[in-house]
């Protein structure tokens, strides 16, 4: 089974309601799709980037996502992958 994960999910400059999934303390400034797919590389989950899609609350804006294997809860997912970009971006 696969989860989608939409840069919005984990992005910090984002509120709950334009959806955001994870708390301010967790989430990343403006994520990109290549962290994400690297963050979930890490996890194994077996990333796929779509680049050309919209988030349907933003629909005129085209920011892609990343469809992964969905191995655990997806809020548990979201979490793991912005520590990870913290993380990296942290070095």
């Amino acid at each position: 089974m696969k989860a989608i994960i939409w840069p919005v999910y984990v992005d910090s400059k984002k509120s709950k309601h334009e959806g955001r999934k994870i708390p301010m303390d967790d989430a990343v400034d403006s994520p990109k799709l290549r962290e994400i797919s690297k963050a979930a590389n890490k996890l194994g989950l077996n990333p796929e980037v779509e680049k050309n899609k919209s988030y349907s609350r933003s629909w005129w804006e085209i920011s892609g996502r990343v469809s992964v294997d969905k191995t655990m809860p997806k809020r548990e997912i979201l979490i793991k992958i912005s520590k990870l970009i913290n993380g990296a971006r942290n070095k």
